[in-house]
């Protein structure tokens, strides 16, 4: 009996000293997989205070932010000359330098300079920066699903990082005694990791990749505002309206829940735009106004906001809304302007030449590199409504054709027509998603796509079963992943996806909203509540009964 004792207790000491070996061992054969987020992370000085970057740094009413008062300071500078110079006479120049002037105070070094460098010393924090490049000597940025962050200042070409980001690639294989790395992306990060496979994607270190709700096949929202091209519907704008209210509540993407007041204001308008007929004519003369308007606007808040100089963003301009973009943004080829922008047009230009201009040449090559790759994407939002291509199935700011690279969709709110559905043949009619939106088999790898309804940009965790299940697998496809079905619909109020049916497949209510069809009856009784309510608005305006704080929220 003593015997057996001691016998078990060596035993247990034997596995007591052997289980961190067999842990290690567990973690090591395990693919490492490398992540490159989109523009998330904040930038800093070199001291490490904050630079306001993006909309995010922005705060109203605290310490340092912005106060209601300043915002209808700015409003009022910049609709003057609006109205008394653009509408009245066509003359846009001062309105574009009004807006310039009005709102790039807001973020004095979020753009970079000439050459596409960052100005006084800005960046991603500097501890975060170290942290990321000894990935290799410490824990920092792994976690439990094997996962490493890399840490970039995401307004930068991605060429400029691709050689680190190479390096910190190896330091991973090193740490983890691995012979490949697995790497997936996010938003803006798909330029990154797309530049880093072209260039290194040959060496044979790269096993699997997943694009995730990724842009560097083209963001429909900013190709379009970067190249000037605005559109007027009024029920997209009153759907996009009902978007925003519903992310303020949420908390993801651009969204803002409305007061009682600003929402009687915005629907009320947009219910009699929509109930207006007019006739082709006046609609040219609408479309030429908004061309005029857009080569004032467009370059203004693009500068303002920095964006014009963030090289990364252009990665996202397709390559037919390219060249009117520099030249909306630049100026014309030979304009002291885009003269004076040289150096950062180069880096535009270079990653134009070596991965969007062929972009089926670049997916071509990872297949011949051997890289196992899929997309994961989002859709049941809009574009911006101002935007041509709004309608087109979005998670808002990418549309599902792009970051799935060619699914076929229907226009939001829609369904693919009864002739479309018939021409799909039997084989492919699996790639058809229940609420007969999209067609997957036009994407470039449908059984290596999986798409998630009712989801916004900003939602990931719900698809990281999926995520890691693929870049852990071997060749796997939708067919063997078991984390997640091809056809997932997201819920808010669980946070959880589940599988899409025809049964719980429904757009959100702000996009089947219906719009009464125009009568005389029912345009008369749009044009009574919109005079009303303009009525209340400027009675209470001048008796000075009106809070702006109610109306902004």
């Amino acid at each position: 009996m003593k015997k057996f004792i001691s016998l078990t207790l060596v035993l247990v000491m034997i596995f007591a000293v052997m289980a961190p070996v067999i842990s290690v061992s567990a973690v090591n054969e395990r693919t490492p997989i490398v992540y490159i987020r989109g523009n998330g992370d904040g930038l800093y000085y070199p001291d490490g205070t904050l630079c306001v970057a993006q909309f995010e740094d922005l705060s109203l009413d605290g310490e340092g932010g912005i106060d209601k008062d300043t915002i209808v300071e700015t409003a009022v500078n910049i609709l003057k000359p609006f109205v008394l110079e653009g509408m009245l006479f066509d003359k846009w120049d001062n309105y574009g330098r009004a807006v310039y002037e009005e709102l790039k105070p807001l973020f004095p070094d979020a753009g970079l300079d000439y050459n596409g460098n960052p100005t006084k010393g800005t960046g991603v924090h500097p501890q975060t920066m170290a942290n990321s490049i000894s990935a290799s000597k410490s824990a920092y940025n792994y976690n439990v699903n094997g996962q490493y962050s890399f840490a970039y200042d995401w307004r930068l070409s991605p060429y400029d990082h691709v050689d680190r980001l190479h390096g910190y690639v190896l330091q991973v294989l090193r740490v983890t005694e691995q012979d490949q790395v697995s790497m997936y992306c996010r938003c803006m990060g798909g330029s990154l990791l797309a530049a880093y496979l072209e260039k290194y994607g040959h060496l044979g270190h790269i096993k699997n990749v997943i694009f995730c709700d990724s842009l560097q096949n083209e963001s429909t929202l900013f190709s379009k505002a970067f190249s000037g091209q605005i559109e007027f519907d009024a029920k997209t704008i009153e759907r996009y309206a009902g978007q925003v209210d519903f992310l303020g509540k949420t908390g993801d993407g651009v969204g803002f829940e409305f007061t009682d007041v600003l929402y009687e204001i915005v629907f009320k308008t947009m219910d009699f735009f929509n109930q207006i007929t007019v006739t082709d004519k006046a609609l040219d003369e609408v479309e030429k106004l908004y061309e005029r308007l857009a080569k004032a606007l467009m370059p203004a808040l693009l500068h303002a906001f920095g964006m014009a100089t963030q090289v990364n963003y252009w990665t996202e301009v397709n390559e037919k809304d390219m060249d009117a973009a520099l030249n909306l943004v630049f100026g014309e080829k030979g304009s002291e302007l885009r003269m004076k922008y040289a150096g950062l047009i180069e880096k535009i230009q270079y990653y134009r030449e070596h991965v969007s201009s062929d972009l089926d040449g670049f997916y071509d090559k990872l297949e011949e590199n051997g890289i196992h790759y899929g997309f994961v994407a989002k859709y049941g939002f809009m574009n911006m409504p101002i935007l041509k291509d709004a309608d087109l199935l979005s998670d808002s700011l990418v549309s599902l054709t792009h970051c799935t690279f060619g699914a076929t969709t229907a226009p939001v709110g829609k369904t693919l027509s009864k002739e479309y559905l018939a021409g799909v043949s039997e084989e492919n009619r699996k790639y058809i998603a229940p609420d007969k939106q999209v067609d997957l088999s036009t994407c470039r790898v449908p059984d290596r796509t999986w798409i998630l309804k009712n989801a916004h940009h900003d939602v990931i965790d719900c698809l990281e079963p999926v995520i890691w299940e693929f870049l852990n697998g071997t060749n796997e496809t939708v067919d063997t992943v078991k984390s997640g079905s091809q056809f997932m619909v997201f819920d808010y109020e669980t946070l959880t996806a589940s599988t899409m049916t025809e049964e719980n497949c429904a757009d959100y209510e702000w996009i089947t909203r219906p719009v009464e069809t125009p009568t005389t009856k029912t345009r008369l009784v749009s044009f009574m509540r919109f005079f009303t309510m303009i009525l209340n608005f400027f009675t209470k305006l001048f008796k000075g009964e009106l809070d702006f704080s109610k109306i902004l929220g």
